[in-house]
């Protein structure tokens, strides 16, 4: 069975370019005709093509590639296929990340399209809360060697860690004399759990993670809120008004959704914890 370059890149759904490239670079040589110079494929070929196709799909370099399959070595072969293994485990993480969040996603949609905020703050509930946070401080995160590997990183395996905990990254709202509200974006808070604490070592270079992290022990209302940032700092200065809390106060704000708009009033949909504790 002999086939033409054009017939190939039919079968496989590639275009002729692809084949001529591996051509070009020794992964995939097709057969000459002597005669007449065409090039032309037999079935040893689509196997061969099957192949780097598969691994390819992976994410395994064509350098790699063809360094295994030139060798003929089947030590070489099973470093392959080891590689594989560690691609495939990767990408399984990021497709169950990926569905968590989109079920995460749909739930919180569920949820904002039947919410209305709550005005009436005779119906909200004080707590106690007794937790602990960890205080990032991004811009040193960013603008240092403290997170060698990148902060992209450092997010993703927190996005990771989040699923377990089912919880969301958390900002500090300051409240300046129940005038304004300030959000301080350089400061990103995880609650505390065993697996991040790990996670922290490793990107703060194993400092005393001690300094940065914050023991939570206050009555606090908690409260979900949508709308855009203006609504919600001036729904924070209402509530710390109502309660009579300190002229100078603060509030964890976790951002569980947000509305993209073309002007700038994006809507937000976000849990409120404000400290009363007097």
């Amino acid at each position: 069975m002999k086939l033409s370059i054009g017939e190939v890149s039919k079968i496989f759904n590639i275009s002729k370019e692809t084949l001529r490239y591996y051509d070009k670079i020794g992964i995939l040589k097709p057969e000459v005709n002597s005669q007449n110079g065409y090039r032309y494929y037999l079935f040893k070929h689509l196997e061969k093509l099957s192949l780097i196709l598969g691994i390819k799909l992976l994410g395994i370099s064509l350098a790699d590639i063809k360094q295994t399959i030139g060798s003929e070595d089947l030590n070489e072969y099973k470093n392959l296929v080891s590689k594989q293994e560690e691609i495939l485990k990767i990408k399984k993480k990021e497709l169950e990340h990926l569905e968590y969040n989109l079920n995460k996603s749909k739930k919180i949609l569920n949820t904002v399209t039947n919410f209305k905020n709550e005005y009436n703050f005779e119906n909200l509930e004080i707590s106690n809360q007794n937790y602990s946070l960890y205080a990032l401080d991004m811009k040193k995160l960013l603008s240092s060697n403290i997170c060698p590997i990148g902060t992209m990183s450092l997010e993703k395996e927190l996005s990771y860690l989040n699923e377990e905990i089912n919880d969301t990254y958390i900002y500090l709202y300051n409240i300046i004399e129940n005038t304004n509200v300030y959000e301080n974006e350089n400061l990103l808070f995880i609650k505390e759990n065993p697996k991040n604490i790990e996670i922290l070592k490793k990107y703060l270079n194993n400092e005393d993670i001690s300094s940065i992290k914050i023991d939570i022990h206050e009555r606090c209302v908690s409260v979900n809120f949508y709308g855009t940032t203006k609504q919600i700092n001036e729904y924070i200065l209402s509530l710390n008004k109502y309660f009579n809390c300190p002229k100078n106060n603060m509030a964890y704000v976790k951002y569980e959704f947000y509305l993209p708009k073309k002007t700038d009033d994006v809507m937000y949909f976000v849990n409120i914890n404000l400290n009363v504790s007097i």
